[in-house]
């Protein structure tokens, strides 16, 4: 009997000396996670290539509708705060939204179809002329010049009494429209100068396409040309926008702007800004300039007004779609950078001096 007692004591020990290892054996550590460690990020050299920062789309929060609250009145019927509601800020349009102006000059022109680059928008020559508020198409005198959309004439004649532009007599002969179709709620006005003869009046309503004068060099003009301005807002010289990003492209072409920034930030002016096809980066393509800042006549600083969206100093139109290298030499240092245009769009490139 004593023999069977000390064999069921040990047999039970023996159970929980085991369940004891077995709790053991399970009871590993566990290991911690691996940190996740950031990717580096490549800067290339001794190209500088920008990087393009969108501009932000504005969002809204919507206020939560606060829980219906009863109030003790003498009805039974219980009354409820009111739910307040925002209304989404409105989203600028991207520059792209207003290229919508036709050609002024139509496909008879034996001269310039497209503004030409040899004296564009925000240009001074070199320090030898006005600061230039338009863009022009070099053309025979007498070519005629078309409506670039629908809208009413305001101006029809000379500016020998009126001034508007720079001083009196500066346009000559020239028309001035306010289109039918504004942008984001802000008039606009297209300038048509330097014409040998205006074929409209005062208050016509004029259709795209629609014959308004002929090319001449009345004014202050060198050569036979047509100056074009876009005004927003006003029709105000100091209103101008670059007609480039209002001109729309042929099918299957763009634009390209942007700007040229020193090493402290600050825009660079009338430097060359040369382009190239990506797939021929050895053979010049097309060149233009940024734009100026200083009057040369007097000697003061003085803007043109870049695009509210892109605030560029430069613009390239009517591009073929594709890829693209954007070149300049900024201190005897080149900065390229690579870009693709695609059709009815703008690309926006960023140059940056390093030092």
């Amino acid at each position: 009997m004593e023999t069977a007692s000390r064999a069921a004591s040990v047999t039970a020990l023996a159970l929980v000396v085991g369940l004891v290892v077995v709790i053991a054996a399970g009871g590993g550590a566990i290991a911690e996670e691996p940190s996740i460690r950031g990717t580096p990020t490549f800067t290339a050299t001794p190209t500088h290539t920008p990087t393009i920062t969108p501009t932000p789309t504005p969002t809204w929060t919507p206020t939560l509708t606060p829980t219906p609250t009863s109030t003790p009145l003498p009805s039974p019927t219980p009354t409820s705060t009111a739910t307040p509601t925002l209304s989404p800020s409105p989203t600028p349009a991207p520059a792209s939204a207003h290229l919508w102006l036709d050609k002024p000059i139509g496909p008879e022109a034996e001269g310039d179809r497209y503004p030409g680059t040899y004296f564009p928008y925000g240009a001074t020559g070199g320090g030898r002329y006005h600061l230039h508020h338009g863009v022009d198409y070099m053309n025979p005198a007498g070519t005629l010049v078309r409506a670039a959309a629908a809208g009413t004439v305001i101006v029809a004649g000379d500016d020998l009494e009126t001034v508007y532009g720079k001083k009196p007599d500066f346009y000559g002969n020239l028309v001035i429209q306010e289109l039918d179709q504004q942008f984001q709620g802000q008039r606009v006005y297209v300038l048509y100068g330097h014409l040998s003869e205006v074929t409209i009046q005062v208050g016509q309503h004029l259709e795209t396409g629609d014959v308004l004068g002929l090319v001449g060099m009345t004014g202050v003009a060198i050569g036979n040309h047509l100056h074009l301005e876009v005004r927003l807002g006003a029709n105000s010289y100091a209103t101008t926008r670059n007609p480039v990003l209002w001109l729309k492209p042929e099918p299957g072409q763009g634009v390209i702007a942007g700007l040229v920034l020193d090493a402290q930030g600050q825009p660079v002016p009338e430097v060359p800004i040369t382009f190239f096809r990506a797939a021929e980066p050895g053979t010049w393509w097309r060149q233009v300039q940024t734009y100026g800042n200083t009057d040369k006549e007097t000697d003061t600083p003085v803007l043109v007004v870049p695009d509210d969206q892109l605030g560029e100093n430069f613009a390239l139109g009517y591009v073929p779609a594709g890829d693209y290298l954007v070149k300049v030499e900024i201190n005897n240092r080149s900065y390229v950078q690579p870009t693709t245009v695609k059709a009815g769009g703008i690309a926006f490139v960023t140059l940056t001096a390093q030092e």
